[in-house]
């Protein structure tokens, strides 16, 4: 159950949510399923083992057998055996009929292409080494993102909006639905391989608790986060923010407009359309202070 919560967190598809929903009810079913299976082969092997004056194994495989409609085993002697014989057969057979209903309900629902499409997905992001996690994929996310792509560089968007999948698959785009303040969600990112975490959500507050984590997570990652109030920067700076930029700067300072391109040593340099640019290291180790780069931008 927690293996296909993990995987269907990163179905690919829209309506992710009713399918979601989907594969939780086959899960439950398939817990049922094997809750029903346990309780009948205990519970034949009790009654076959006590009734019979057979071993336990014995008993296990002539329950098994029963509930299997093999016929290998012979008829029980006595009328406790012939009566669990009984009822071992027809709820053997009612399970077996429930297991290949569900089953193939799973298949005709295109369940399983889901889960092997999150599969690769995930061991894709897995593959990936030194790369940035984006944190939103909001306006400022997805320009972020174009940024990074147009430097080569390799990332990952982290979104909770269900809606941003879509945007992010048509650009063929790495993209995990959750919270990025989750631990368990930045962790399936890869923040242990990571080289920076960009904290771009349209929520000040989101930023604020993604910064948070992210720093409780990894000390010496570079964090870069977005303010978009100016009384935000001194809280994400507090947090853990190496870098704090806000948007509504005057044009030349927004972070639409950077190009954001990593150099060799962690440091990287913006590019704004304006012409100007800067440099800073991009780890945490290496920073005397967290500044807000608002402060520090050169035209």
């Amino acid at each position: 159950m927690p293996t296909i919560d993990r995987l269907m967190r990163r179905a690919p598809g829209s309506g992710r949510r009713g399918r979601y929903r989907e594969i939780t009810v086959f899960a439950q079913r398939v817990a049922v399923l094997a809750a029903i299976a346990l309780a009948l082969l205990g519970g034949g092997t009790l009654a076959l083992g006590l009734s019979e004056g057979v071993g336990a194994w014995y008993a296990f495989r002539w329950a098994l057998d029963t509930a299997a409609t093999v016929g290998a085993f012979p008829q029980p002697d006595s009328v406790v055996g012939q009566v669990t014989h009984v009822l071992l057969v027809l709820v053997g057979v009612g399970t077996l009929f429930y297991a290949l209903a569900i089953v193939a309900e799973f298949f005709v629902a295109g369940h399983l292409g889901e889960l092997l499409a999150a599969r690769r997905t995930q061991k894709m992001i897995d593959a990936l080494d030194d790369h940035y996690i984006i944190c939103g994929f909001g306006r400022v996310g997805r320009q972020v993102a174009r940024d990074l792509r147009a430097a080569h560089a390799r990332f990952v968007v982290v979104d909770s909006n269900p809606d941003n999948r879509d945007r992010a698959e048509a650009t063929d785009v790495h993209f995990i639905e959750g919270d990025a303040a989750d631990d368990d969600v930045l962790r399936t990112a890869g923040i242990e391989r990571a080289r920076a975490i960009l904290a771009c959500a349209d929520s000040d507050a989101q930023n604020i608790f993604i910064t948070l984590s992210a720093r409780q997570l990894r000390e010496d990652i570079a964090i870069v986060a977005r303010a978009a109030v100016s009384d935000s920067e001194k809280k994400l700076e507090r947090a853990g923010a190496d870098r704090v930029i806000s948007p509504t700067r005057p044009v030349g300072r927004r972070w639409p407009g950077w190009r954001c391109i990593l150099r060799s040593g962690g440091s990287w340099t913006s590019t704004p359309s304006t012409g100007w640019r800067r440099s800073w290291s991009a780890r945490a180790a290496t920073a005397p202070a967290r500044r807000s780069a608002t402060s520090e931008a050169e035209r």
